[in-house]
């Protein structure tokens, strides 16, 4: 469902506006003055409904319950550019985080993308499997011919210790 659908007779919630807003607190989103800086690095700016200065601007505004049912806050890419870029350190990614997070705990839907890549990592570290090179349709090749080395699976407690992570970032 698009943000504009969800927003159409949605009410500000400042309450949950302050609990985002805390919840980023290395960061500084309330300080975020809109220069645009973020929205200009931005990876995945054509998959984004709204840019992400204007994703910080309306929880500020308290509409994040409406940008957490959307699906804005999964096209993040999580590349950091707009960390790099804010001058200001209120960067949109540890909002979009802190989104994802009460998603979570509301049970939104989230994109089955998004899941596939999460068990992808939980299982051998990677975002994906890996994959054959095509170079035309009868040259294929994978990592062996090409004479690259094998990718080493994980640790087994590498799993352990995400999901600690994990469970300690929503405190």
């Amino acid at each position: 469902m698009s943000l504009t659908d969800l927003m159409s007779m949605a009410k500000a919630n400042r309450e949950l506006s302050r609990k985002i807003l805390n919840r980023v607190a290395e960061a500084t989103p309330i300080d975020c003055f809109q220069c645009g800086k973020c929205t200009s690095g931005c990876t995945a700016l054509k998959l984004l409904e709204l840019k992400p200065h204007e994703i910080v601007n309306l929880v500020k505004l308290g509409f994040v319950e409406e940008l957490a049912s959307s699906d804005i806050i999964w096209t993040c890419v999580t590349c950091l550019k707009c960390t790099e870029r804010c001058p200001q350190k209120a960067t949109p990614y540890h909002v979009i985080l802190a989104l994802r997070n009460l998603a979570v705990e509301k049970e939104a839907r989230v994109p089955e993308e998004f899941m596939k890549a999460l068990s992808h990592i939980m299982e051998d570290g990677l975002i994906q499997n890996v994959q054959k090179v095509a170079v035309t349709e009868t040259e294929i090749y994978d990592r062996k011919t090409l004479g690259l080395p094998e990718i080493p699976r994980i640790n087994p407690k590498f799993s352990e210790l995400l999901f600690k992570a994990l469970e300690e970032g929503q405190k």
